[in-house]
């Protein structure tokens, strides 16, 4: 890329700090910044030997910002960039020209990054729904009920008591959507992170259980089918049962209904 067109996006307010974090820089411009160090005060003059294009005071945002409206200034060369983040702090980057190759594997590394996290996304609608809103019974958990029927696959890593537990909502650095108190007991308590990655499931008043979330290929979702699924005349066979025991008065209509359901729940 020209070195003027370089210098134009800095000084013309084309940039701001998130195109770092986004990797738009690299993906659109083809350059990347890479940081040199921070300082509580403007040393630019230090930071090189070149004449810098703004030169004057840079602004910090907030209701100072009309009054300096350079937060950014770049070297003539622009070999380097300096970044006010506020009031006292100035942060220096390398600037550096990426090659097409590079660009290139940068784009597909965002572009798969972006697809894993569109799917993440929509893990975690999911699993809102079935671990934390509908309390999805443990005893659901290895019997392929989600791996069929969702493509989303729960690996153990850790059950123990709530003080030994790695992952649990309420506590470290870890944002989870509910982040509330587990229930226990009749209603099994679960919880998810934001990012979809990790499961909490408290089955007792101090058995918590961390699980990985694991999104399934098509092919391990048809493993699942045959290795978990029952076949059709065991489900026709179980029913059958279940009606001749209401037939003769073995069990109510209630809880023949309620049984009957949770049978068709498990199979279809």
């Amino acid at each position: 890329m020209d070195t003027n067109k370089i210098i134009k996006l800095f000084t013309n307010g084309h940039i701001v700090f998130e195109d770092i974090i986004t990797k738009r820089l690299e993906c659109t411009y083809g350059i990347q910044l890479v940081q040199k160090g921070k300082s509580r005060f403007d040393t630019r003059h230090n930071n090189s030997n070149l004449d810098w294009m703004v030169n004057k005071e840079l602004g910090w945002g907030g209701s100072m910002k009309d009054d300096y409206p350079y937060r950014w200034d770049i070297t003539s060369d622009a070999s380097v960039v300096c970044y006010r983040s506020n009031f006292v702090e100035y942060t220096f980057f390398d600037l550096i020209e990426l090659s097409k190759e590079e660009q290139e594997n940068i784009i597909k590394e965002k572009e798969k990054a972006e697809i894993e996290a569109s799917e993440r996304a929509r893990i975690v609608g999911i699993l809102t729904k079935v671990l934390i809103h509908q309390m999805m019974p443990f005893s659901k958990v290895h019997t392929g009920f989600l791996e069929i029927n969702y493509g989303i696959h729960l690996k153990q890593t850790q059950r123990g008591m709530h003080m030994n537990m790695r992952y649990k909502p309420r506590y470290g650095n870890v944002n989870w959507v509910a982040n509330q108190v587990l229930c226990w007991g009749s209603n099994t308590g679960w919880d998810i992170t934001t990012d979809g990655k990790i499961a909490c499931c408290r089955i007792n008043y101090d058995d918590y259980v961390n699980f990985e979330i694991e999104v399934l290929t098509q092919e391990q979702i048809e493993e699942y089918k045959v290795k978990e699924q029952v076949v059709p005349d065991d489900s026709f066979k179980k029913l059958q049962v279940l009606k001749k025991m209401l037939e003769a008065d073995l069990i109510s209509s209630k809880e023949y209904a309620i049984k009957k359901e949770e049978l068709l729940k498990l199979y279809n």
